[in-house]
């Protein structure tokens, strides 16, 4: 589970209303292999067993923190397949796609430069971060995650969509379109690719399931001729002086009952400024008052935690956290953020992002 799922299951847990019911609106969807726990004052990690739970109820397995006495069970959907709507990332026009510029791949924190085709797996998620372009996508309730960057030294070691007990598929690549899988916890089998779709772009597939055929079927649907942003409804158009967008994370899985972007703003300073848009059904904006101003807007500062909320989003969450656990900036840096952040209305429409 990463960081953007955490919040938008804290999320929705706290702000659920009414008639919503949070366990069945909460899905995280993402198999990345790592689970990472936050908390404000002290934080775990664990390797844990990526487990998927997609709209259509399908889970994997229970997942074991593996000496650590902790049996933890990702909670599903519960909701009919239908009632999870397909979200794609806006289109760029005008912009190369990856064939026609392999070396952009992972270049530009805001833009990916690839897509599928129509009738192609949905998203779960997407990210450009560290030179890695990746999506997470449901194939029949299935996930698999492509990655895909301008060389092979830029992926890390371990693919992003393998469980993490599974060492025996750790290794560097050959980009020759061979499959590799071993078996990993609870018998589930895990499967990796590498392959080149084009000149200079190095591609990567993994996930679980009985077999490779997720892995062709994403590769089939790959298009490299086409880009799109990676941010979805939420544009950064001014930062700090010194500083720019390092990463992009869009999490779309339960949509629309909710979704997530996630940005990270760094430079000189050593930490960054971490950029929240947080979406769901059953936020009542229980804040109305601010404390500052930003832009003309209202906005609330909370000093201990170092977090600045723009307000007046209906069912959403705009915060710049400039403080733990980024440290290095100050308020007047996310008020400069935040007083250029673009947010698309209505934000549970698509078209508008």
């Amino acid at each position: 589970m990463t960081d953007l799922d955490q919040r938008i299951d804290q999320t929705l847990r706290e702000h659920a209303e009414g008639t919503v019911d949070t366990d069945r609106l909460l899905a995280v969807a993402v198999s990345r292999g790592r689970a990472r726990i936050r908390r404000r004052r002290r934080t775990t990690a664990a390797t844990v067993l990526g487990v998927v739970v997609l709209g259509a109820g399908v889970a994997l397995g229970p997942v074991n923190l593996s000496g650590s006495g902790l049996d933890v069970v990702i909670p599903g959907l519960g909701l009919p397949g239908d009632a999870v709507q397909a979200v794609t990332p806006p289109r760029l026009d005008g912009v190369a796609g990856a064939a026609a510029r392999p070396d952009l791949v992972g270049a530009d924190p805001d833009v990916l430069h690839f897509g599928f085709a129509p009738d192609g797996p949905r998203y779960i998620s997407w990210s450009v971060q560290s030179g890695v372009e990746m999506a997470r996508l449901d194939i029949d309730g299935r996930a698999v995650t492509l990655e895909l960057a301008a060389s092979a030294d830029a992926l890390p070691l371990r693919a992003q969509g393998l469980p993490a007990l599974v060492p025996e598929l750790v290794k560097d690549g050959v980009y020759d379109g061979s499959v590799s899988h071993a078996e990993g916890p609870y018998g589930v089998l895990a499967w990796l690719r590498h392959w080149q779709p084009a000149p200079g772009v190095y591609a990567r597939a993994s996930g679980s399931g009985p077999d490779e055929r997720d892995l062709f079927a994403v590769a089939d649907a790959l298009r490299l001729d086409q880009a799109h942003r990676c941010g979805g409804p939420l544009r950064l158009t001014t930062l700090p002086a010194g500083t720019r967008l390092t990463r992009c994370e869009v999490t779309v899985a339960p949509f629309p009952a909710a979704f997530g972007v996630q940005m990270m703003v760094s430079g000189g300073s050593p930490g960054a400024i971490q950029v929240e848009l947080q979406y769901a059904v059953g936020i009542a904006g229980a804040r109305t008052e601010g404390n500052r101003t930003v832009g003309g807007k209202p906005a609330h500062v909370d000093r201990r935690s170092g977090e600045l909320e723009l307000l007046g989003f209906p069912k959403a969450h705009l915060t710049a956290n400039f403080g733990w656990p980024a440290q290095g900036y100050d308020e007047e840096d996310a008020a400069t953020v935040l007083g250029g952040a673009q947010v698309a209305e209505p934000l549970d429409e698509p078209t508008s992002w």
